[in-house]
């Protein structure tokens, strides 16, 4: 057996890195878990929605200990059109039987690495990843410590959209503006009983809100809010391309800054309610990536494999994001994966071992039925002639005046005539639609 410091090295401690770590540890293997910041969290943006049945495979105790906020049993679409909005809604109690709760990841993040520590993983903070190696016998993480390079079996990159170990192994290309969006997020101190009063919520119910159609046409700018135990986290997600040309300022002379449309989505007479008043707890942002299963980049070599972010693994459903879910079941598959590997000793077959384990998971499977989305979502009448043909038809139906007059489907057909959309384009939208789902 070659002689190394290290079973697995694994780069990142997000939940894909600190998944990898902890279940690596509980079989028995020598894990390091490299993290640049100077504690787990320090760099990730606080959250969303985690769907956490896989969590619970791993850790079924996690409900009971880990850091989260409030068990989420709503979920709302909201579509903006000018100064209306149509809403979709679902409230189900029956949703606190899953294990889907809001988190702030950087809470969560350290109880969750400190879960792994337990378990017997090395973790080293303030460390920072250079270079990555493959050689007949290991792979070599090189880092800015005097003395500091690791050589193990495998290196489980988990460090992000702007991989440091998928670019140092060739693995992957820099990465375009049509792969990545941009995300801002706000945490604002609410306090608990003002929360559950605006959201009409009870105890520790949480809820998620989903916003789109502003400013009208532009594909793949979307907004969120949700509720946390104290805080609420409201933001902005675009795609860079679209920021790229939108509007006449921002990003290199060019476009519309995300933090800047971000205020103005705050400001609109349906959000403001939510929102108003509230001291700023936190203000980040963070690149994403943004793909289609038909586009996802490379995610291995022989002795390395990527996961997570670093693997473009999320996805963008238009009616909730995908994505931290997807990290842990990535990073569990790297780990089985490696465990494979130490009963036959081929580690040069690692890399492929767990991509032929995450192609027959549910997150490929997954981002395969939904292969079409990403490209629907990029569709301008979905942001304009739609919540705009939705909005005129419903104004027609409940108005006193005289635009109420005539039958529902007359009004709807009118609110058709006078949006841009033509009978064509209403045909291949809903073609692409169902295709999409």
């Amino acid at each position: 057996m070659t002689d190394v410091d290290f079973d697995v090295v694994v780069v990142g401690s997000g939940r894909a890195g600190t998944a990898a770590a902890y279940k690596l540890a509980t079989e028995g293997l020598d894990v390091a878990l490299v993290e640049r910041a100077k504690q787990p969290g320090m760099k990730n943006i606080s959250g969303g929605v985690l769907y956490g049945q896989i969590l619970a495979e791993l850790v079924p105790e996690f409900p009971e200990e880990a850091p989260l906020e409030r068990h989420v049993v709503e979920h709302n679409i909201k579509l903006l059109h000018g100064d209306a909005e149509v809403s979709i809604g679902y409230r189900d109690l029956a949703l606190r039987e899953e294990p889907n709760y809001t988190l702030m990841l950087g809470k969560f993040d350290q109880w969750f690495v400190e879960r792994a520590v337990d378990e017997g993983a090395i973790f080293l903070p303030e460390t920072t990843v250079t270079d990555v190696s493959q050689h007949s016998d290991r792979a070599v993480v090189h880092t800015d410590r005097p003395n500091g390079d690791l050589s193990c079996h495998a290196v489980i990159g988990a460090d992000g959209v702007n991989t440091t170990v998928g670019r140092a192994t060739g693995i992957q290309r820099t990465m375009r503006n049509e792969d990545m969006a941009l995300s801002v997020k706000k945490v604002l101190d609410v306090g608990r009983d003002t929360i559950d009063e605006r959201f009409n919520l009870d105890s520790d119910e949480g809820a998620a809100y989903i916003y789109t159609g502003y400013p009208e046409d532009a594909p793949t700018i979307g907004y969120f809010i949700y509720t946390f135990e104290e805080y609420i986290s409201v933001g902005a997600v675009g795609g860079l391309e679209t920021l790229r040309w939108l509007g006449e300022q921002g990003y290199g002379g060019t476009g519309t800054p995300l933090y800047g449309l971000l205020e103005e989505f705050m400001e609109l007479d349906t959000v403001r309610p939510y929102v108003q008043g509230d001291a700023l707890e936190e203000y980040q942002g963070i690149l994403v990536p943004e793909h289609s299963y038909d586009t996802l980049p490379d995610r291995y070599d022989r002795r390395v494999a990527l996961v997570g972010d670093a693997a473009g693994l999320v996805l963008n459903k238009g009616y909730t994001f995908r994505g931290l879910d997807y990290g842990i079941k990535s990073g569990l598959e790297a780990a089985e994966a490696a465990i494979e590997r130490t009963r036959d000793g081929n580690w040069d077959a690692f890399g492929r071992r767990y991509d032929e384990r995450l192609e027959n998971s549910y997150v490929l499977e997954d981002m395969k039925q939904h292969r079409h989305l990403p490209e629907f979502l990029k569709n301008e009448r979905m942001y304009g002639a739609y919540p705009g043909i939705a909005t005129e038809t419903l104004r027609g139906m409940y108005s006193a005046g005289s635009d109420a007059e005539g039958l529902t489907w007359k009004q709807a057909f009118r609110a058709f005539q006078q949006s841009d959309a033509g009978v064509t384009d209403l045909l291949k939208d809903g073609f692409r639609g169902f295709r999409s789902l």
